[in-house]
Parts: structure tokens; C-alpha cells; sequence
């Protein structure tokens, strides 16, 4: 391992690794380093993405799909479901071990150096035109320059608040999670379903994902405002025992989104900031693996802009925010002044809304035509759906 770098990416999920391919692919000598011992591994993810955004990188590969999705359904308080009109498109629910080990695995082929086992212990500051990156393995420890560092460390980024980066979550913006893989049940094997009830899921939403017809994914995430007297994994125990008391746990994770609409600014002198790290998931839906590898993928073409001009000083890197900002950021900040108003509606209000949907043939049950329901009596956020969907 070199002790020089034009970019060191700390972090080796697919916002990390499309970084540091994307640097590597445009002729920069990049490492990346991963905290844990496999790519991949946990995995603390739904595992969905939608193949419009996934096709964008990679063609789907069955090697790294578990299944695809062709509709979904949302499921109200009552039990009533409502399947929706997907308009055609369609997702796939990912094994995110497989697929993050090949992206990975893609940016060593550009000849990015790609390291497991190895967290960064603090970062220095700006200085001569470059930062320092203290590394630590079980076994040693060591210090490497970069021209610019990539902050793809995750949710609990450390990366950006070394850098003194305004990245703090309350608490009612951070959604806690649990999940499960369930075995031995029978569902739809390609159809998703997203459960709202406050009993289970105050301030967030269950989702089933279905990894083949008896395997699925079986998570909620909450509002932070709400795990204060009753955890995530309590809340998903009662749901198990109420809705698949005869299936079996073959896996459990937990872990947190950062639904803030987005960091104000994920880049200062020699450092950008990426994915979950940025608080770059959805808002509302918390997805983030498609907004991480764009932003991953920006990340590393910006790079090798500043660094192709001499210096990835702060006025540099700003034009990351900007595409960031055209792709999906600007989307999640107007998302954000919707989420609580539609994740907290009653229980008996979302009852009323699923049985209006249901009354309409299917080829109007649209995500905006559920929306306009949920918002009819809040006219002023009626003008930021319109804003969302224009």
C-alpha cells in the first residue's frame, strides 16, 4: 500500500465504491478502505431499488438479484390493501452482499486499491493541498495523504464531523430500523408491501420485501421522536407475532436512516461527503442505494475535475452540491416538508384514504393520486406535491 493518494475513499458500500471507480476509471490513484472485514456484510438495508436508477450503472444480473418486483401494494391500518399502478416499471430486491462485493470488485479492476478490515481513526486538516488519514487495522496502524478525501462512512459518519461539516441528526429526523429475514411464509414472490399503521410503525411504515415466495424481508423504521419508550425491535416482534406468527427468523439487523432532505453542504477544502453519510436517502421512503452511487458517481467525476486544475480547494468541489442538487437533492428537501405530515396521519385517516383508492379502477392508483388524498386538507403542502411531480 502506497502512502500517497490523489483520493482516499473511506467507506466500501455502493456509494463509496462507485466513487472510488469513477476516480479510478478517469486515471486517479485511489484507495478505498472498508471498517469491515467483507464488503457487503452486515447488511443493514431493505435491499430494494428500482431498475430505472440501477440500470443507470449496471445491467441486472441475476447473480446479484433475488427477485424482481412488478407491483406493489399498501397495506392501511384496517388490512385494506391497495395494489398500485406501477405504469409499467418495475424494481428488484437485491442480495446486497453480492452486489456490493462486484461494484466493489469493479473499481479494483480500474485499479483502485480496495482494502477490508481498515476504519479511519481522524482526519487532518487541509493543508498544502492535501489532508492526512489516520487508518487503523488489528494489527497496525498508519497514516496516508490524500489530494481529496470521500466521506462514504455511513450513516454514523465520523468523517464529516472531523472536517467540522454541520452533519448532526435530530432525533426525529433519524428513522431507527429493525429487520428481519423471514423464512417459511408465503407471499407474492414479486410484489412489495408497504404497511402504515401507527400500532406498529408510529411515524414510519413496515415494509415486506419478497425475496423469492417463501423468503422476504420483513422491516419497519420509525421516528426517533417515538423509540425513546419502545425500540424498533420491540415494535417488530409485536408485528411478527401479529402478522407471520408461524414464519422463521433467519437473520436480524438494526440501524438508522438520516431523513433530513440532505446535508446543507457535502463537500469543504479536500473532502466530499456521499450517500447515507450526506443523508442523502429519500425522506420519506428512506431509500438511499440508487442517490448513493449517483452521488458517489458525481463524487469521483468532481474529483478528477479539481484535481485535473491543480487543487480540490472548497470552490473547486462546490459544483458537486449543484449536481447533486439536479439529480435528487433538490427532489429530497421539497420531500422532507412532506414527510411528517404524511407519516404521521391518523390511523382512521389512512383507513379513509385506502378505501377512496380502492374505489378507483387500477390504472389510477397512483402514488400522486394517494398523496392528493392524504394532503386534500393541507392546501399549502398540495403546492409542494405539485412542485414534486412537476
Amino acid at each position: 500500500m502506497k502512502t500517497c493518494y490523489d483520493v482516499v475513499v473511506i467507506g466500501g458500500g455502493p456509494a463509496g465504491s462507485m466513487a472510488a471507480l469513477t476516480a479510478a476509471d478517469k486515471g486517479l490513484s485511489v484507495l478505498m478502505v472498508e471498517r469491515d472485514n467483507t464488503i457487503g456484510s452486515p447488511v443493514r438495508c431493505a435491499e430494494g431499488v428500482d431498475h430505472k436508477g440501477l440500470s443507470e450503472f449496471f445491467e441486472p444480473d441475476p447473480a446479484w438479484i433475488a427477485a424482481e418486483m412488478t407491483g406493489y401494494s399498501l397495506i392501511a391500518p384496517d388490512g385494506t390493501i391497495v395494489e398500485m399502478n406501477i405504469e409499467g416499471s418495475r424494481g428488484y430486491i437485491l442480495e446486497r452482499v453480492i452486489f456490493d462485493r462486484m461494484v466493489a470488485a469493479k473499481a479494483a479492476e480500474k485499479g483502485a486499491m480496495v482494502v477490508t478490515g481498515v476504519e479511519a481513526v481522524s482526519l487532518s486538516d487541509y493543508e498544502g493541498g492535501t489532508r492526512t488519514v489516520r487508518l487503523r487495522s488489528d494489527s497496525a496502524e498508519w497514516s496516508v495523504s490524500a489530494r481529496i478525501v470521500v466521506g462514504a462512512d455511513g450513516v454514523e459518519s465520523r468523517i464529516a464531523r472531523w472536517a467540522g461539516l454541520k452533519s448532526c441528526v435530530s432525533r426525529r429526523n433519524m428513522e431507527t430500523c429493525a429487520q428481519v429475514t423471514l423464512a417459511g411464509l408465503h407471499v407474492n414472490g414479486h410484489v412489495f408491501q408497504m404497511h402504515f399503521t401507527r400500532q406498529f410503525a408510529p411515524g414510519g411504515y413496515i415494509w415486506i420485501f419478497p425475496k423469492g415466495s417463501h423468503t422476504a424481508n420483513v422491516g419497519l423504521g420509525i421516528s426517533g421522536d417515538y423509540s425513546k419508550d419502545k425500540s424498533p425491535r420491540e415494535y417488530l416482534n409485536d408485528y411478527l407475532a401479529h402478522r407471520f406468527p408461524e414464519s422463521s427468523v433467519v437473520s436480524r439487523t438494526f440501524g438508522g436512516i438520516s431523513c433530513t432532505g440532505g446535508m446543507k453542504e457535502p463537500y469543504t477544502d479536500g473532502l466530499l461527503i456521499v450517500g447515507d453519510a450526506a443523508h442523502m436517502a429519500n425522506p420519506i421512503t428512506g431509500g438511499g442505494i440508487i442517490n448513493g452511487m449517483i452521488s458517489g458517481k458525481l463524487a469521483g467525476k468532481t474529483a478528477a475535475e479539481a484535481l485535473g486544475q491543480g487543487k480540490a480547494d472548497r470552490s473547486r468541489l462546490r459544483i458537486y452540491q449543484k449536481r447533486c442538487n439536479n439529480r435528487f437533492s433538490a427532489m429530497n428537501r421539497l420531500l422532507y416538508t412532506l414527510k411528517d405530515s404524511i407519516l404521521n396521519i391518523p390511523d382512521e385517516r389512512l383507513n379513509e384514504i385506502a378505501r377512496e383508492i380502492v374505489a378507483l379502477p387500477v390504472e389510477k392508483r397512483t402514488p400522486v393520486r394517494v398523496l392528493t388524498s392524504a394532503l386534500k386538507n393541507r392546501p399549502e403542502l398540495l403546492l409542494v406535491l405539485a412542485r414534486v411531480v412537476f
